[in-house]
């Protein structure tokens, strides 16, 4: 039986005033892009899109709404390919 191991890149974010954050990952030598976006101190938003959604170009771009808290990607067709995840932080 073969097994395949999955090249992920991480790419970390953070909020403060610009609700529109480029996320560059340069060269598709991945399989999976997560991106880590922390929107407050106690929590990340944890977002995994396959390479293959992704436009060949270097980059997307995160547009975080701070009314309704919804985080929405451009160009618009990867928005239907995003599996996102919260998770809270705890003190030590």
């Amino acid at each position: 039986m073969k097994r395949y191991s999955l090249k992920i890149k991480e790419i970390e974010l953070q909020l403060h005033g610009n609700y529109n954050r480029r996320v560059q990952y340069n060269e598709k030598d991945f399989d999976i892009l997560v991106i880590s976006f922390k929107e407050k101190a106690d929590s990340i938003r944890k977002f995994a899109i396959s390479a293959k959604c992704l436009p060949n170009s270097d980059s997307i771009h995160l547009i975080f709404d701070p009314n309704t808290r919804i985080v929405r990607f451009s160009p618009q067709e990867i928005n239907t390919n995003i599996i996102s995840f919260d998770k809270i932080l705890y003190p030590d």
